[in-house]
């Protein structure tokens, strides 16, 4: 009896033992489970994450300061190079980095030339005015002069749309498109006795623009019908 006792308890070892190893392996798998959960998680944040940075808004670039309108007599002069002439038009490039083509007609100032008409590559002061189509009509020709104050300059003829206020801002139309420049405190404004907010609204002014600054040099009174 004691011989049998022995052997079922060895049994019973061996069992308990058995049964602690399969717990153990049984906690191991529950660990590496949990590990791949934890993966899992991380990378539905990381999906999250991404979807978040697409739907952030894109940034809305500024306004323009040249606008196209309903048309008002204006005109355009400036100093440049010849690019291609015939009889009836010329192509000139201005200051501001822009190719302007003018019609030339009978009425189109040509004197200071002889009557005759500039070269190709000559250097010309031109005045313009702006047709309600918003294509450009010559009105003067001439030769640029050595060192003229103008040379780098656009002027624009045009008619005031809104007052200048405080914050210095002129707004005008020239043909079909307007334009806005803010008039820095060195502009000359002998026509507005110096002062920017005497410069009301419907009124024709006359624009010299500096380029490459895009700085306004002065504004003065001028006929709403010219571009001298």
């Amino acid at each position: 009896m004691r011989k049998i006792s022995f052997t079922r308890l060895q049994g019973v070892l061996v069992g308990t033992a058995a049964i602690a190893m399969m717990l153990f392996v049984s906690a191991c798998a529950g660990t590496g489970t949990s590990t791949g959960q934890s993966t899992t998680s991380s990378t539905t944040n990381t999906q999250a994450t991404s979807t978040t940075q697409v739907q952030q808004p894109t940034t809305q670039s500024s306004s323009p300061t040249v606008q196209s309108v309903a048309f008002k007599a204006g005109g355009i002069s400036f100093i440049g190079p010849v690019k291609s002439i015939t009889s009836s038009s010329l192509v000139m490039s201005a200051p501001n980095g822009q190719t302007y083509t003018m019609t030339i007609t009978a009425l189109t100032d040509r004197s200071a030339f002889g009557g005759s008409l500039p070269t190709v590559g000559a250097s010309v002061d031109m005045d313009s005015t702006i047709n309600p189509n918003g294509s450009l009509t010559a009105t003067i020709l001439k030769p640029a002069q050595p060192g003229d104050p103008d040379l780098n300059n656009v002027a624009y003829t045009g008619i005031t749309t809104s007052p200048v206020g405080v914050d210095r801002v002129l707004h005008f139309t020239a043909g079909v498109k307007s334009y806005s420049f803010t008039i820095p405190a060195t502009a000359d404004l002998s026509d507005f006795s110096g002062n920017a907010q005497a410069i009301g609204v419907n009124m024709p002014v006359k624009v010299k623009v500096a380029y490459p600054a895009n700085t306004i040099v002065s504004v003065g009174n001028a006929s709403a019908t010219t571009g001298g």
